[in-house]
């Protein structure tokens, strides 16, 4: 693969990640169109702060990545592992919070969660991420079945502890 290549590919996995701005946005909106709108903010107002901080946490951390610093991966993996863990926490409990209710948030959340998959498959590429710290078993499966990166990073894993 040529520079040219691999520098699109990196940008194309930071878009990734800053997507999950954009679906953030998509999530407020859910407010304003509601007929609720203060019921519908309060609902989604908790997820919204809790993506925005963990993608400023997944882009800052992405970037020293690829800059390639190796006394900085360590620190990286655990941020990275952190702030995925507060995502998925935040997107459970917005599910516990509104699972009674037809909402249309319910469609952005699932956005999210594929793009959290994406995030995840991209990170993988520079670190071993302990999922089991970050995910719930049923969600591990999921993503494996989705990412074949993520499933061959979890059976190397495997192999490596044997």
């Amino acid at each position: 693969m040529d520079a040219q290549n691999t520098i699109t590919e990196l940008k194309h996995s930071f878009d990734d990640i800053t997507v999950l701005y954009d679906l953030s946005e998509e999530l407020l909106a859910t407010a304003l169109k509601a007929s609720d709108q203060q019921a519908q903010f309060e609902l989604v107002e908790p997820l919204v702060e809790v993506l925005a901080d963990s993608t400023d946490i997944l882009s800052e951390e992405y970037i020293v990545l690829i800059e390639g610093k190796p006394a900085r991966k360590q620190a990286a993996k655990t941020k990275i592992e952190g702030a995925l863990r507060r995502a998925y926490i935040a997107l459970n409990e917005f599910s516990t919070r509104a699972k009674d209710a037809t909402n249309a948030a319910h469609v952005v959340v699932k956005k999210i969660k594929q793009q959290l998959g994406q995030v995840i498959a991209h990170f993988v590429g520079f670190v071993a991420l302990s999922l089991d710290r970050i995910v719930q078993k049923a969600e591990v499966e999921s993503l494996k079945a989705q990412h074949a990166s993520i499933a061959l990073m979890l059976h190397q894993m495997s192999q490596s502890s044997i």
